[in-house]
């Protein structure tokens, strides 16, 4: 069985991508493997404890993933397919918070990028903390890791895996937002 690590965790937009890249090259006997970010994508393609990587590398809002260029640029890799993925962004707060409780918005810096003027417009109250992934952000709120006056960006299926409240969906700045994905190996 070959190993796969994608950027984020399980509920992740990257974790999507994984199974529609591993679908589409016709990749069954894997297992994907949730390592956050493309440096540990990168450091665990060399150490062999995956054989493949998918990450994210340019959005049609905020443009290229940092984090991929940083950690990969150098790096001799084969790109064995890419697949373009819809992101639709949600607003979700734990079900004991009052939305007018809220003071702070987590998310990754993509997903700050992708909802900006919608954010501006709708919750300009909120001040912005950075984390590492957008799924991993719901798992962290409903544990407690994160203040509870906390809301995060993510997807649908991170914020209900996690049993959040649905504050609003569909808040990125365009409909067409969509971001690259590529299925790739050392």
């Amino acid at each position: 069985m070959e190993k796969v690590g994608y950027m984020g965790v399980v509920g992740s937009f990257s974790e999507i991508a994984a199974e529609r890249l591993l679908e589409q090259a016709g990749m069954t006997d894997t297992e994907l493997v949730p390592l956050v970010c493309a440096q540990n994508i990168l450091d665990a393609l060399r150490a062999g404890d995956i054989t493949y990587g998918v990450l994210a590398i340019r959005n049609t809002t905020a443009g290229p993933v940092s984090e991929f260029i940083k950690a990969f640029q150098g790096v001799d890799y084969q790109v064995l397919g890419e697949y373009v993925l819809p992101i639709h962004h949600c607003l979700f707060k734990r079900h004991d918070t009052a939305p007018e409780a809220l003071t702070t918005v987590a998310s990754h810096p993509q997903a700050f990028r992708q909802t900006d003027h919608t954010r501006a417009a709708r919750w300009p109250q909120l001040r912005e903390n950075t984390i590492e992934d957008t799924a991993i952000g719901a798992e962290w709120l409903a544990k407690g890791e994160l203040p509870d006056t906390t809301a995060v960006i993510c997807s649908i299926n991170a914020g209900q895996a996690w049993g959040l409240d649905l504050i609003a969906q569909n808040i990125e700045d365009s409909s067409e937002n969509k971001t690259t994905f590529l299925l790739l190996k050392l």
